[in-house]
């Protein structure tokens, strides 16, 4: 009997190699590589979000004490409401970061999750032709541009990403992996209050297989997909449990979601003003998906997605981000689906050959892409850069004055935007506590409607303040409070600057 012969092992030639490197430098390679870098820069920006600075501060204290705080511990007003801190480990996580690596670290790693679920979004729809998966996800990138950031709420867009990606995997018949789910939700439910809109995903996929099903009943496919999707949705369910706060974090986001002061007070939390410019590429965007409806009916699952973004986004300006997750895909899908159609009843076929010389171009111009989104995002986080917008965002001139004056003031009255940054910088000094900081839900609607009174200065300001025994303000510079006390006899002046005043209440006698 012959013995088999080795396997022959073949080195691949230069030409090979050639060949082969010249297909992957092509057209498709330049149009999503130089998108894919260049919304880089949309992600990776500086720090202007208000809410950052009691997030780092928390996160410390948490750091510090071992354990999570049951009450707040930053304000005067609502000390004594409990706190279910649904962001604990994302906090945690941020001061490790920042107290280590440092603020360039941190916000370039938050890019990097927004970014992340880009990856994941392109995942979802990179069958389609390959111009109109470019011009998606940049529209969807430029779309989302008001709420990208180093935030926390990047944690809920990633995840959101990530679990539709499985969604319609498992819905094609191409992955199991939506099984995997309920780990996720563990995750999620420790990192992010926006754990919820995962039921919601799912929900929208279950409502899709159930209207399969109805409509084909001798299909077997639906049943199971509605089955599956069922068991999955009640394990997560379980599995948000899977977090310090326990039982306790169920109600937490539909408390946030029906507080009404929130949504008049915060601008986030309102619905979005189309006279904003940088809200126009949104805009555009609810257009374009109904035009392409128009050209290509889509399936129940898109369908249901892009009315459900589209209502989110239209409820608060916060959502955009989830609108993104949720119709980006289905934008991408509906007009490469459109044309592929299209080219195929018309017997079209478009294909470059590989060429050499194009490869090199693509090659030369992917550098030239980089470099230069690498220039703009290191200049736009130096920390001269950063140091110049907290000079302009934050009442940083004001803190180092009453850093200066330990002796001036007890309870303090600041405009809400400040009070993240007061309670970093001051915490835990008594005559420092803030009066309300970002964190709305833990403040309760009550007092931010009383904060309402006093900022846009109603009939009962001064009651307010009496109440609670206010003997200074750290206010906008322009804002009706500071110009209303310009006019009080029994309060004065004692610091402005481009940003912030300070007024002290005269002491009688």
């Amino acid at each position: 009997m012959q013995d088999a012969s080795p396997a022959t092992y073949r080195t691949p030639s230069p030409a090979a190699e050639a060949l082969r490197l010249t297909e992957r430098l092509s057209a498709r390679t330049l149009l999503l590589g130089g998108v894919m870098v260049v919304i880089l820069s949309l992600f990776i920006g500086a720090e202007q979000d208000p809410d950052f600075w009691w997030h780092l501060r928390i996160g410390r204290w948490m750091v510090d004490n071992g354990r999570l705080p049951s009450s707040d511990i930053f304000t005067f007003t609502a000390a004594g409401h409990v706190w279910t801190d649904h962001e604990y480990l994302t906090e945690i996580l941020m001061w490790l970061t920042y107290s280590t690596l440092g603020l360039t670290v941190l916000v370039v790693l938050f890019g990097l999750l927004t970014w992340a679920g880009f990856w994941l979004i392109y995942l979802q729809v990179r069958r389609q032709p390959f111009v109109f998966i470019g011009v998606g996800i940049a529209i969807g990138a430029i779309a989302g541009a008001p709420i990208w950031g180093p935030r926390a709420q990047m944690i809920t867009f990633a995840l959101s990403c990530l679990e539709l990606y499985w969604l319609r995997g498992y819905l094609s018949g191409r992955s199991r992996a939506i099984v995997y789910f309920p780990l996720v939700m563990v995750a999620w439910a420790n990192l992010h209050g926006g754990w919820v809109i995962g039921f919601v995903w799912l929900a929208v996929a279950l409502a899709a297989e159930l209207w399969g099903w109805a409509w084909d009943q001798d299909n077997p496919v639906h049943r199971m997909h509605v089955r599956r999707l069922i068991i999955v949705g009640l394990a997560s369910a379980i599995a948000v449990a899977a977090t310090p706060h326990f039982l306790s974090l169920y109600p937490y986001p539909f408390e946030t979601q029906g507080s009404e002061a929130q949504q008049r007070l915060i601008v986030e939390w309102a619905s979005p003003n189309f006279h904003n410019l940088e809200l126009r590429p949104f805009e555009g965007m609810i257009f374009l998906v109904v035009v392409g409806f128009a050209l290509k009916r889509p399936s129940m699952f898109d369908l249901l997605l892009a009315l459900l973004g589209i209502g989110l986004a239209l409820q608060n300006v916060r959502n955009i981000a989830l609108f993104v997750v949720a119709v980006t895909p289905v934008l991408i899908n509906t007009y490469g689906g459109w044309w592929t159609d299209y080219t195929a009843a018309h017997s079209w076929k478009f294909e470059l050959p590989p060429r050499p010389a194009f490869a090199v171009i693509t090659a030369l111009v992917l550098l030239v892409i980089v470099a230069t989104t690498s220039l703009r995002v290191s200049s736009a986080i130096s920390p001269a850069r950063q140091a110049q917008l907290d000079a302009s965002n934050y009442p940083v001139g004001a803190a180092d004055w009453l850093e200066a004056h330990p002796e001036v003031g007890t309870r303090m009255f600041n405009q809400y935007g400040f009070g993240g940054y007061l309670a970093y910088r001051f915490y835990p000094q008594p005559n420092r506590r803030v009066f309300i900081f970002g964190e709305a839900a833990l403040m309760g609607d009550s007092l931010l409607n009383e904060y309402a009174d006093v900022y846009y200065v109603r009939s009962d300001w001064k009651k307010v303040l009496d109440k609670y025994g206010v003997d200074y303000v750290v206010e906008n510079r322009g804002d009706p409070l500071p110009n209303l006390l310009a006019t009080q006899p029994d309060w004065t002046l004692v610091y402005q600057d481009k940003v912030a005043v300070i007024y002290v209440r005269k002491t009688p006698g």
